[in-house]
């Protein structure tokens, strides 16, 4: 689903790169593929992390797709190991949102911080990389 997203930045932070770089690396001799792995790709790479992070996080965020297509399961048990079955948070928040039980308040409310926290520390991320590796030319 956010593949499309994905590639479109990919391709928009690749054609950003000024082409003044890649006529100067093949002046000097550089061959292609010297040019796209030594000049263009160091260039684009802040744009490259910052759009897949940002994609990922768009993901992890989407409940509607995942109840469309019947990724609704109720688990029980929390996972103890990687292995053990689980489903996706916001799946088990809308789950948790639909009981009549006053327990789940607490559980719905504490999944949906959970899932803030970790899509705005995905987003910190994303900004703190694109500064890191950015270059100015």
């Amino acid at each position: 689903m956010t593949l499309p997203t994905i590639v479109i930045s990919i391709r928009t932070a690749l054609k950003v790169v000024p082409p003044s770089i890649r006529s100067a690396a093949l002046g000097i001799g550089a061959s292609k593929m010297q040019t796209v792995f030594h000049h263009v790709l160091p260039l684009a790479a802040p744009g490259i992390l910052t759009c897949t992070i940002i994609g990922l996080a768009q993901v992890l965020g989407e409940t509607a797709p995942l109840l469309l297509i019947g990724m609704v399961a109720f688990v029980a048990n929390f996972p103890a190991t990687p292995m053990d079955p689980a489903t996706a948070l916001p799946v088990q928040i809308y789950m948790w949102a639909n009981e009549a039980e006053r327990a789940f308040v607490e559980r719905t409310s504490g999944a949906i911080i959970i899932l803030l926290m970790f899509l705005a520390v995905m987003n910190i991320t994303a900004i703190i990389l694109r500064c890191r590796f950015e270059r100015r030319w």
